[in-house]
């Protein structure tokens, strides 16, 4: 999804992926400053030069910065996201502090009723006890998800009827629901969680949502992105 209004006091979206398809879950690209011209000459003014218009070098030069840790040019850039995603995940998100949020709050704004509904099930994993593996279908596990979520909904809104505030209404509902948030960044903060959370280890809802932002990302540093693609040896067919 795009859009052609580039006021910049008019909010607009320039990309929106739904990374959980599921038809609720977002990650909209809201704001983009900088771009692989802006990182070579973040660079470049080491030695009072400049470039006016990418070419190879500042292209090698990118990639000589991204391959041997020369971070901060990266830092001169900021991308903004509208996050859309289960509680679970943002509350793993959060954990990321190199990076700027704002997100709603269930004390001022009742909640909306929206929830993450897995399609399938995943087994613990063998090994790696924080993770998952497999796939399989439950349908009694599926109902019975379903039910305690709607005994929540109903509990919460009988706890609101009843004048209980909203922010102690809200500890009635689970983890699943769907929460929103701003969450701006720049671009080596960003594949910082990014190389975290594409790991194969980190929980496949988050994962979806670190792909969402790299594909949109990578239209606006192709060169860095791919520098640090090949840095950390990354088979993710998405460039």
């Amino acid at each position: 999804m795009q859009t052609q209004n580039h006021n910049p006091n008019v909010y607009h979206i320039i990309k929106q992926i739904d990374p959980l398809q599921d038809g609720i879950s977002s990650v909209e690209l809201i704001r983009v400053s900088g771009s692989d011209l802006d990182i070579a000459n973040a660079a470049r003014v080491s030695y009072g030069k400049i470039s006016h218009e990418l070419n190879d070098k500042d292209k090698k030069l990118i990639r000589f910065l991204m391959l041997n840790d020369h971070t901060s040019p990266f830092e001169h850039t900021q991308l903004s996201f509208r996050i859309k995603c289960p509680m679970f995940v943002a509350r793993q998100w959060m954990r990321h502090r190199m990076h700027s949020y704002n997100e709603i709050s269930y004390r001022y704004a009742e909640a909306p009723i929206e929830f993450y509904i897995p399609k399938n099930w995943r087994y613990q994993h063998q090994i790696n006890h924080q993770a998952s593996e497999g796939s399989f279908e439950n349908e009694l596990i599926k109902q019975n998800y379903i039910k305690s979520i709607e005994k929540a909904v109903q509990t919460y809104k009988d706890a609101l009827e009843a004048g209980v505030c909203r922010e102690l209404a809200r500890g009635i509902l689970p983890v699943c629901i769907y929460t929103q948030f701003i969450f701006t960044t720049n671009l080596h903060a960003l594949t910082h969680f990014l190389k975290l959370r594409l790991d194969k280890g980190a929980q496949w809802e988050i994962q979806q949502y670190a792909k969402a932002m790299l594909n949109m990302s990578v239209e606006y540093f192709p060169a860095a992105l791919e520098a640090w693609k090949e840095k950390n040896n990354l088979d993710i067919d998405i460039f």
